[in-house]
């Protein structure tokens, strides 16, 4: 249980949007219980939710994947966390590109043999900069 051992288990779910991995090893990095904002969606989802929002997109892109920048993995604990820039790439079927550059947060814990995802939010960094100031 330290960086290393996060920074391992993080990637290996993630690395599916990099045609490395499976849905399987994302989703099984998550609690059942987790919860996801995302940068596609304004709403918060639980697990069932956003797999069936992953596999619309999935049915309705000819690729996806993310390209992370910046990781950065800390441990406080038994809980650990997942900052980086994000950017969401993809070619949906019909036509055009999509392409939203983001900020990732993922917030882990040690269950006593494995991190587990508690928590997975991405966010356009339009979110964080429009209108952050008054006037």
């Amino acid at each position: 249980m330290n960086t290393q051992t996060l920074e391992r288990a993080f990637n290996k779910a993630v690395s599916v949007f990099t045609g490395d991995g499976s849905y399987d090893d994302f989703y099984g990095f998550f609690d059942p219980d987790a919860l996801v904002v995302n940068e596609d969606n304004p709403f918060i989802m639980d697990q069932a939710a956003y797999q069936d929002h992953m596999s619309f997109l999935a049915d309705s892109m000819d690729t996806l994947e993310w390209v992370i920048r910046q990781p950065d993995f800390q441990v406080f604990g038994g809980t650990g966390l997942v900052t980086a820039d994000l950017t969401v790439r993809g070619k949906p079927k019909n036509d055009g590109f999509r392409q939203r550059h983001c900020v990732l947060s993922a917030v882990c814990y040690w269950d006593g043999s494995a991190w587990r995802g508690a928590n997975l939010h991405t966010s356009t960094l339009l979110a964080h900069i429009y209108q952050m100031s008054p006037g």
